[in-house]
């Protein structure tokens, strides 16, 4: 029996309008299925528009053309709060950069997406914090994000990404801008707390020695993906 589908894209494009009524395509024809618990990876040259394919799958942003179906959900004709309330209840995001915000402590940077979503306000910190721990940081929790390295940072970005059980999670070069060392600590941390959680990912790379830990590699071009 298959596995059921957690994010479907069917022949999408993306395009942008330049001067006058010019476009400039950025892909067309990407079909996508990732199903649950899977871990797919995708590589691609700069400016072929993995950002963009990224923000597509997380509903952040709309295709030129084709359908996006998360969790049997056509997201096409969803209003603003319909798809909203998609990504808050089943998407989380992992940026190059951690964005997390700075007047928080750790723990409340990941705690504030639970309580946002009505959660009490205690459970939530304690939450937090053992997601926290898991990652080594409980000597960290009240630790504001400039007092953290660029690695503890993408391991509180994971455990925010991931602290209201999302079923997809999507990341964007996660590891991009750290150094060696700390790429392969963080990178091994998201994905144990990916498959601990049962969590299907899309997770855009550079890295070629990251990628070889997916369950399947694409290559992003303008037609389309390619199995690697």
């Amino acid at each position: 029996m298959n596995n059921p589908q957690v994010l479907q894209l069917c022949d999408i494009e993306k395009s942008y309008k330049i001067a006058g009524s010019k476009e400039l395509k950025i892909f067309e024809g990407v079909d996508l299925n990732i199903s649950e618990s899977e871990l797919v990876g995708i590589i691609a040259p700069s400016g072929t528009g993995k950002t963009s394919l990224l923000s597509i799958s997380g509903l952040l942003d709309k295709p030129s053309g084709g359908s996006v179906t998360i969790l049997g959900q056509h997201s096409n004709s969803l209003t603003v709060n319909q798809r909203n309330s998609i990504r808050r209840n089943h998407i989380g995001f992992v940026f190059q950069s951690s964005n997390l915000l700075n007047e928080f402590s750790a723990v409340e940077n990941v705690a504030i997406s639970k309580i946002i979503k009505g959660f009490n306000f205690q459970d939530s910190l304690e939450y937090a914090e053992k997601l926290l721990s898991q990652v080594g940081l409980e000597n960290h929790l009240n630790s504001r994000p400039l007092e953290l390295s660029g690695g503890e940072q993408q391991r509180v970005a994971i455990c925010r990404a991931i602290v209201n059980g999302p079923q997809l999670l999507l990341a964007d070069e996660p590891t991009g801008n750290l150094d060696h060392e700390n790429s392969k600590l963080v990178f091994d941390l998201l994905l144990e707390m990916v498959k601990q959680k049962k969590v299907s990912a899309l997770i855009a790379t550079h890295n070629l020695d990251l990628i070889k830990k997916m369950d399947r590699v694409l290559k992003l071009t303008k037609a389309g993906l390619i199995d690697l």
